[in-house]
Parts: structure tokens; sequence; C-alpha cells
């Protein structure tokens, strides 16, 4: 009797361990930057499914202009890049050019706030540079009931980023 119950319970997990999940979808990583020791993620990648290329800001605080409180560990503001990898480049690229900008300057994309993944509802994000002691920022925030949710990525970070990108699109010629 053990042997049979030993047997059964081996040939469950062995199929538990080969099925496949389709309900998740695959966020295949280009590039990622810690911030903080890990408090804020920059991730460039791609989906699996739809083979669209996204930048993730991470996760938003909520509050005012001034003051931004970090309470929604979950959900994170998704910005789309393009279909190919040159396309994404070159969005990035108009991002970090908009760091050239005087401060105060805003430019509006479309992203998407969501829970793990990229949905199709899109929401008006407004980029704006700001200055903090001797660095640059892009503020990435978008307005919700009255709440301006929103985070801020240092130049630093963000030309990091994009070079990082860069390398990852010059190991990768004929990736698309």
């Amino acid at each position: 009797m053990k042997k049979l119950l030993v047997t059964v319970c081996l040939a469950c997990v062995t199929l538990f361990s080969f099925a496949q999940n389709t309900a998740l979808r695959q966020r295949l990583e280009i590039v990622e930057v810690e911030i903080n020791d890990g408090e804020t993620m920059l991730e460039v990648f791609q989906m699996a499914d739809n083979g669209r290329y996204y930048l993730s800001v991470g996760h938003l605080g909520i509050g005012d202009d001034i003051i931004q409180f970090q309470v929604d560990p979950v959900f994170e503001l998704f910005i789309p890049l393009g279909e190919t990898l040159e396309e994404s480049m070159g969005t990035l690229r108009q991002l970090q050019e908009h760091l050239k900008q005087p401060v105060g300057q805003t430019i509006e994309i479309q992203g998407c706030l969501s829970l793990a993944y990229p949905n199709d509802e899109w929401e008006t994000v407004k980029v704006t540079t700001r200055q903090f002691l001797f660095s640059k920022l892009l503020e990435f925030s978008l307005e919700r009931d009255g709440y301006i949710r929103a985070t801020h990525i240092a130049r630093s970070e963000f030309n990091s980023l994009v070079t990082s990108a860069n390398f990852y699109q010059k190991l990768h010629p004929n990736e698309k």
C-alpha cells in the first residue's frame, strides 16, 4: 500500500512540475537597474505573448506635487516603447533627451498602471524634468481621484538604463 501511495505521489509531483500555466504572461527581461538597493526598479522588457517592448518605472507613490508616500508595492507603471528593439531604443533616447530640457518642461506619453503586466488600459502620463540639489530627475506622474501618483528617476539611473539597453542591442543585432 505504501508503494502505491508513494508511486501516485511521485506521479502527481512529476505531472505538476511539467504542467504549463498559461494564465501567467511571461516578461522577457532586457535590462534592469536597481535604485536604492532594490527599493525601485527600472526595467526594459519584452512581453513573450505580443512581442512588444515596455519600460517599467516601478511603483508609484501617492500624494501631491511635493509629498509622495510609497504605499502601493504592487502596481507598476508601464510605458510602451515599441514593437521592435530599434523603436524602443528610439523612445528611450527621446526620454533621455528630455532630461536636457529646462526644469519644469513636461511631455505627455501613454502608459498603464497595472498589476505585474501591462494591459490595454492606457492613460496619459506626464514626464516632467525636475531638479533636486545637483541632480536632474525625470518625474513620471499621472492623476487619479484628485491625487498625483508619481515616481522620480535620477538622470544617472536613467542614463545607466539607456546605456545598458544600447549594449544589449549591440550584443543582439538580429533581434527585432
